[in-house]
């Protein structure tokens, strides 16, 4: 095949046919950089685990094609400029000495190191959400769903310092020895300039080994009452009762008494309950031994401490009070047994014949002469 006479002009020392080369390279590049994406990510899945389900799969491809879309792109828009020739005219250094082409071949090469980092840390949430899928099942399931994250997080930082003092010695050809060995003069000025950081990370440390409380527990600790959702370097994330989103430092957590709802086997209920005067004493026993036996015969009430007494006369009622205990530590499963027993004191009122007070005040009118003529 014979090429037009005109993909031969030269323009800048290239040919036209190089500068179409290089433009067709760049734009099948973004029309087709997912597809190899995809195409690579099911490769690397099955030189990685060779088997697996369908849901694995396509995790694997949602994290990995983005990094491999940006290696792709680079390496691709990297050779294919590389083919084109700068004229000798413009007087540009190699690579070799400072000037652009350096400047252009760091970038580079910096870039490089950012997109295989990007894939490595990708690669590391994979590998621990199919960790954290298999011990899911497990017992022991809710520390492995606080221990895993903490672990995922410290490795990431491991690969990203890492990343960062290869690139000094790969790029810029830095003695990385020397680097890390000069760090260690300033390791005690930083030391005290991140005091509290430090802290916070030595108490994420003391969570680990103590274990207070597990992701999933419901805790109080000064005013603040929630679920732990994930527990980090410095912080810990709550989600209150309110749905709200609470950040607390680790150290907070250590230094302050903890309550873990979430240990306790029985939630107590403990309320008043307020009769007219006037209520016949046989009603008033009536009332107080059904309510008895409906604590008795609730599932979810504990048999062996509840109490129903006429505690006292109140200022404008007799008053009965109940104290029981709930055996669970779900506060929605507490509100909902709750609701059911206090519709049912509601019922049992109306069987035994009573009614409950309100507050009342009596007031006599009247002075002390009226009275004395009176007598």
């Amino acid at each position: 095949m014979i090429l037009p006479g005109w993909l031969d002009f030269e323009i800048a020392e290239n040919s036209v046919q190089e500068y179409l080369l290089v433009l067709l390279s760049i734009v099948f590049l973004f029309l087709l950089r997912r597809f190899f994406s995809v195409i690579l990510s099911r490769i690397l899945y099955r030189l990685i685990a060779r088997r697996g389900h369908s849901d694995a799969v396509k995790t694997f491809i949602t994290l990995l094609s983005k990094p491999l879309q940006w290696l792709i792109t680079l390496v691709v828009i990297y050779f294919s400029i590389t083919r084109l020739d700068i004229p000798q005219a413009w007087g540009i250094a190699d690579t070799t000495r400072p000037g652009l082409l350096m400047l252009l071949q760091r970038c580079f090469e910096i870039s490089l190191i950012v997109c295989i980092t990007f894939f490595c840390l990708r690669l590391i949430d994979f590998f621990a959400l199919e960790w954290m899928r298999k011990e899911e099942a497990k017992t022991e399931g809710l520390f492995d769903k606080q221990i895993f994250p903490f672990l995922k997080e410290l490795i990431k930082i491991f690969l990203v310092i890492l990343s960062f003092f290869f690139s000094l010695g790969f790029v810029f050809g830095l003695n990385i020895a020397n680097l890390i060995a000069g760090l260690g003069l300033g390791g005690l000025a930083f030391a005290l300039a991140a005091k509290e950081s430090l802290e916070n990370l030595f108490a994420s440390f003391t969570i680990f080994l103590d274990k207070p409380f597990v992701v999933g527990d419901l805790i109080r600790v000064k005013e603040i009452t929630g679920t732990i959702e994930k527990v980090g370097f410095r912080s810990t994330r709550i989600r209150t009762l309110e749905k709200s989103f609470v950040t607390l430092p680790n150290k907070m957590l250590i230094d302050n008494p903890l309550d873990n709802l979430s240990q306790r086997n029985f939630r107590r209920a403990d309320f008043k309950l307020a009769l007219v005067y006037g209520t016949p004493k046989d009603k008033l026993e009536t009332f107080t031994a059904l309510i008895r036996d409906l604590l008795d015969d609730h599932p979810l009430c504990n048999k062996e401490e509840r109490m129903v007494r006429f505690a006292e006369f109140g200022d404008y009622a007799y008053v009965i009070r109940v104290l029981f205990y709930i055996e669970t530590h779900d506060f929605l499963e507490f509100m909902r047994v709750m609701e059911e027993i206090n519709l049912r004191i509601f019922e049992l009122a109306a069987t035994a014949g009573v009614q409950f007070a309100y507050p009342t005040q009596t007031l006599l009118a009247g002075s002390a002469e009226g009275d004395d003529r009176n007598k």
